[in-house]
């Protein structure tokens, strides 16, 4: 064997020790795999593939998609000044920018209906919410004040 193959073999038992404690993290009481269980037989060529279960997808949900999510909201909070740039120090404001997140957001919520485990769903859901509401918040104006002189704001003379 290559120096190259063991180094490329054991990059593959790292990636799969990492994704066994990615998925004790979110789900404590499913126990990790043993390290060197049997992996399944592949099916034969032309064989039916398993039909998929109907509803909501189960399992842990999927750290890269909530990583990608935390991403787009955490931007179109700095973008609505919500938040310092992490690399500056500064707080900016740009709402075109952070539209142009939020709308990234709500296309990836669109794109992913029926294909995302609950807690993904719910945590999608919560996190579109919560950056629209701000950003509304941001872009409305707020109501005009009251007209005329009124309980205690009369002047003295």
């Amino acid at each position: 064997m290559s120096a190259e193959k063991r180094v490329d073999e054991d990059w593959k038992r790292r990636a799969q020790q990492e994704k066994e404690l990615d998925a004790a993290k979110f789900n404590p009481s499913a126990a990790p795999a043993p390290a060197q269980a049997p992996a399944a037989a592949p099916a034969p060529p032309g064989a039916p593939a398993a039909p998929p279960k109907p509803g909501v997808k189960e399992g842990p949900p999927n750290p890269h998609f909530a990583g990608l999510v935390e991403s787009l909201a955490t931007q179109a909070l700095m973008f609505m000044g919500a938040m310092r740039d992490p690399m500056t120090g500064a707080v900016h404001q740009d709402l075109g920018q952070a539209q142009q997140m939020i709308e990234m957001l709500g296309m990836l919520d669109e794109k992913t209906k029926g294909n995302l485990t609950k807690d993904e769903a719910d945590m999608m859901k919560q996190v579109l919410n919560e950056v629209r509401i701000q950003f509304v918040r941001l872009t409305t104006p707020p109501p005009p004040g009251p007209k005329g002189p009124m309980m205690g704001n009369r002047p003295r003379g």
